[in-house]
């Protein structure tokens, strides 16, 4: 990308750049092409002196536009002007039978350069709409076109739409770019803020945690409170880490952002809960990742609840390719597998629904494994990108 551009006064890509440096000098030689043919013919012709007319006024303008650089729609639509008023000369510079006959318009390949410079200023678009603007003067120039006739026009709708095409890849892709760097930029000042309150605000509400366990009654009472509000803020800075390359899951579609699953259940440790993690990122789409998190809260909440005071949880994240697998197991009481599995039918929906049922929508699977007195292990395995 350059950084500024001086002929559209904007970030563009280079390729921009490329093609409005490569018309800037196709025009003077285009124009000198042209003098070069009426000078071959200007014998047989019938005013020769329109067409040098029209040749010095070709030649003049694009020797103007290699000092003056700035390209707007203003400039662009004098220039198809002067393409189109050329081409209508033709009828006064010669004999009426030469031009049926479907020799040169006196711009001859000047006037691709003015499809070329619309495509480059606005795109495809704009090279369709001038190349079917060229493309009428040459049929009204002509009356009956000739098959070089219909040939000359393919070429320019060819030369514009296809120009213009890669001209707006060039700037969408530009563009996607750019909204990288920023989010980017967000992150880093996201991972800023999360390591300050982590460094701070998640230290004191640990430490008030402990001092209210130790303290008891009214403190073990604001100790709770402050762990619910350390896991809540754990979890406030560390989701949905957006992957800074969006991948789109289906061409044509809009890009997917993907979160890293590392962040978003790393968030869970704290004093009871251990949590192991790979090493490289775990990245799925952003949705599945707050479901799988959700299916995850759901058993950590049942060993909060269910598996004794003093029962530890691990948390443990594995990649496997196309499959990501969570393990929560506890140290706790554990259960009676039958008392577990009959859970649902006594209005407990916890395991039933919170975990079995939204993994299965996730296209996944659950496994729940308990013992009295051996504590419980969930095994959630998940695919990475929902099935078709």
């Amino acid at each position: 990308m350059t950084a500024r551009s001086v002929r559209t006064g904007r970030a563009e890509p280079v390729i921009v750049e490329a093609f409005s440096r490569g018309l800037d000098w196709f025009r003077p030689a285009a124009a000198l092409y042209a003098g070069t043919v009426v000078w071959r013919r200007h014998d047989a012709m019938l005013r020769p002196w329109v067409a040098f007319t029209v040749i010095a006024v070709l030649m003049a303008f694009s020797l103007a536009l290699l000092v003056f650089r700035r390209r707007t729609t203003g400039l662009l639509v004098a220039e198809v002007a002067l393409a189109v008023g050329g081409i209508f000369a033709t009828l006064l510079a010669d004999h009426p039978e030469d031009v049926a006959a479907g020799q040169f318009t006196l711009p001859t390949i000047w006037a691709a350069g003015c499809v070329a410079g619309a495509a480059v200023l606005h795109g495809r678009l704009g090279g369709f709409v001038v190349a079917a603007v060229i493309a009428t003067a040459d049929i009204l120039e002509v009356g009956s076109p000739t098959p070089t006739t219909w040939h000359n026009i393919l070429l320019l709708f060819l030369l514009g739409v296809l120009i213009g095409l890669a001209i707006d890849l060039a700037r969408g892709s530009l563009q996607r770019y750019e909204q990288v760097l920023a989010e980017r930029e967000r992150l880093r000042e996201r991972e800023r803020l999360a390591r300050v309150v982590h460094d701070g605000v998640l230290q004191t509400l640990a430490f008030i945690h402990r001092r209210g366990e130790e303290m008891g009654g009214d403190g073990a009472e604001l100790g709770r409170l402050a762990a619910e509000q350390e896991r809540t803020l754990r979890r406030l800075v560390s989701q949905d880490v957006v992957n800074p390359r969006p991948e789109s899951t289906v061409a044509g579609a809009a890009p997917v952002a993907l979160g890293d699953l590392r962040a978003v259940l790393g968030s869970h440790e704290g004093e009871r809960v251990s949590v192991s993690l790979p090493g490289g990122p775990v990245l799925v789409d952003g949705e599945r990742a707050s479901e799988i998190d959700a299916a995850v809260v759901a058993a950590l909440d049942n060993v909060d609840r269910h598996a004794g005071p003093e029962a530890r949880a691990w948390v443990l994240l594995e990649d496997s390719g196309e499959t990501v697998t969570v393990t929560v197991r506890d140290n706790g009481v554990g259960d009676e597998p039958e008392h577990l599995h009959s859970a649902a039918q006594r209005g407990r929906l916890g395991v039933s629904q919170s975990i079995i049922g939204r993994v299965r929508d996730l296209g996944g699977s659950a496994e729940i494994v308990t013992r009295p007195g051996g504590g419980c292990r969930v095994v959630i395995s998940v695919p990475r990108e929902e099935s078709a």
